[in-house]
């Protein structure tokens, strides 16, 4: 299951979902409703995540701002698949 690009994929549609989500509750009034700040934590949780990405792809050459933007956005559901050879990081 780990080792098929569609189940990443799958994974990155619903984090995205959560993002429309969380912006549509965030930008009609809701910023403190449950899926706004779960939104919040998650992007935080990728922001940590952005070092430890780096040293998983150093072995990769990996393009350091598509490293650090695509961490952010996706965090390790870029990231492991990525450190796998599924996703390009150049």
């Amino acid at each position: 299951m780990l080792d098929h690009r569609s189940f990443w994929i799958a994974n990155i549609i619903g984090l995205l979902a959560i993002y429309a989500g969380g912006a549509y509750m965030a930008f009609n009034g809701q910023p403190t409703h449950w899926l706004a700040l779960l939104t919040a934590i998650i992007l935080v949780a990728h922001l940590i995540e952005i070092p430890l990405a780096f040293s998983k792809l150093k072995a990769r050459s990996p393009q350091p701002l598509r490293v650090a933007v695509l961490t952010f956005v996706l965090g390790l559901l870029w990231w492991v698949p990525a450190s796998r050879g599924m996703f390009a990081v150049r």
